[in-house]
């Protein structure tokens, strides 16, 4: 069982979010639910992409530490 949590939406953002849970997941109970979860868990990865993608454009354009400079290809030259 999950935990219960309390939100405070925009009424617009409410309404639009509760009519595609409806679509998706019927009237039954626990399709909001069902809808937020999978909502969460897209923006996590989501999120999670955009973490990524920054730590990838640093090391792209080198990490200076005091004396050295490092970028991605003299990490992992061999």
């Amino acid at each position: 069982m999950g935990k219960t949590i309390t939100i405070n939406l925009d009424e617009t953002i409410e309404k639009r979010f509760k009519e595609r849970a409806r679509l998706k997941y019927g009237n039954r109970k626990g399709s909001l639910a069902k809808a937020m979860n999978e909502a969460l868990e897209e923006w996590l990865k989501r999120d999670n992409n955009d973490t990524l993608k920054e730590n990838l454009r640093l090391l792209e354009s080198g990490i200076e530490m005091k004396k050295w400079k490092f970028n991605r290809d003299d990490l992992h030259e061999r």
